[in-house]
Formats: structure tokens, C-alpha cells, sequence
């Protein structure tokens, strides 16, 4: 009996301190892995900010070739895109109205350099009012398809629609395979990097579904904001 009451305290007393243990590892395991986490994401904006100002340059020398009088506009237009990229995009949600002006302006930029009877379509349904989403994920879709949607003749061929659900959110991308994505295929470090991020900031409350079929390049994203 005595040696029962003596066991008993001590039995507690290890539990204890085998969980504070326990406890103490998987905080500072928890902290190690955000931490990991937190590096790659910010390394992996370092590559896509670059990649998005390269891109954006080529537009600003295409008006500046044809001496466009809309070359003035758009680099005021780039200005604020850069605004955004360096004040909100560091963050890790930010409101998705933000974010879609961002989209909207991006695709403004673009308009710009096209001819007149380029086909683009841009559309996006839903109530965006009080939902986050991680900055600059759709980005690289809406990017490769202006930069690979133009065919050997100039045909300029690209929708873009974007449906806001209660709970999720859904991106469709579809542009003709032009000249440069043809030679060069498509995916490249834009694409690599955002599935990284998927990966890192929605785990298993993503679908990501990529096809080709000769004529169109077609993306098609499914993002679950719970």
C-alpha cells in the first residue's frame, strides 16, 4: 500500500514532465517549421516580383516602340502595380477587392499594347466584399497567358474569368498557343512557384488542373477560403 502512494505522485509527477517535454518540442517544432515556411514564401516572392516587373517592361517598350500616346498612362499604371506588389503583397492575406483591382489593373496594362481586335475576355462574377486571399496567386496564370497567347500571325486569343462563391473561389484561364509557348513550353518558374505556394499556404484546399491540347492552353484553379 505504501509503496502504491509513492508510486502514484511519482507516476504524476513524470507524466508531467515527460509532457512539458512533449509539449515544449512541438512548440519549438511548430515555430521551426513557420519559420521555414515564412523563408521559402518570401524567397519565392523575390523570384516572382522580378518575373512580373520583366514583363511588364515589355509592355512599356512595345507602346514606346509604336510611340503610343498611351505610353505615359501605363507607366503610371505599372507605378501603382508596383505600389501594390511592395505595400500589400508582403503580407500574407489581404482583401480580395484589393486584389482583384490589382488583376483588373494588370489587365488595362495589357490592353494597351494590343491591337485594337485582340479577343479578350475578362470577367468576374461574385461578391468579393469580406473575403482574404493570399496576394498574388492568380497572377501568374493571367501573366503567361498575355506572354504565350499571341499565335505566329499576332492573333491575340485570351479569357479570363473569375467566379467568387461563399465560400471558394474559382480562376479559369484560357489563351491560343501562340509563337512563344509553342517553342518554349509554358510552365517555367512563374508556374512552379505558385504551386509551391499553394502547396505552403493552402494545403489540401486546392485543385490545380493544367491542360493542353494543341490549340489552347487552358488553367483552371479551384481555391477553398475556409
Amino acid at each position: 500500500m505504501f509503496i502504491m502512494l509513492f508510486c502514484v505522485p511519482f507516476t504524476v509527477s513524470t507524466v508531467i514532465k515527460v509532457y512539458g517535454e512533449w509539449r515544449k518540442n512541438e512548440d519549438l517544432r511548430k515555430a521551426t517549421e513557420k519559420e521555414k515556411i515564412d523563408s521559402e514564401l518570401r524567397f519565392l516572392k523575390t523570384q516572382l516580383n522580378p518575373h512580373f516587373l520583366f514583363n511588364s517592361l515589355n509592355t512599356i517598350y512595345s507602346l514606346s516602340v509604336k510611340k503610343s500616346d498611351e505610353t505615359p498612362e501605363a507607366i503610371m499604371n505599372i507605378s501603382e502595380l508596383m505600389r501594390y506588389m511592395l505595400y500589400e503583397a508582403n503580407r500574407d492575406k489581404v482583401p480580395l477587392a484589393k486584389e482583384i483591382n490589382y488583376l483588373k489593373s494588370y489587365v488595362q496594362l495589357q490592353r494597351q499594347r494590343l491591337s485594337r481586335d485582340a479577343n479578350l475576355k475578362l470577367k468576374i462574377s461574385g461578391k468579393e466584399e469580406g473575403k482574404m486571399v493570399a496576394p498574388m496567386l492568380f497572377i501568374v496564370f493571367i501573366e503567361n497567358a498575355f506572354k504565350y497567347g499571341t499565335d505566329f500571325q499576332g492573333k491575340t486569343d485570351i479569357e479570363i474569368n473569375l467566379s467568387i462563391k461563399d465560400r471558394s473561389i474559382c480562376l479559369y484561364v484560357k489563351n491560343i498557343i501562340g509563337a512563344h509557348q509553342s517553342r518554349e513550353g509554358s510552365s517555367g518558374i512563374g508556374i512552379e512557384n505558385v504551386r509551391n505556394r499553394l502547396n505552403l499556404l493552402y494545403p489540401d484546399a486546392y485543385d490545380l488542373t493544367i491542360g493542353d491540347n494543341g490549340v489552347h492552353y487552358e488553367v483552371n484553379l479551384h481555391l477553398n477560403l475556409n
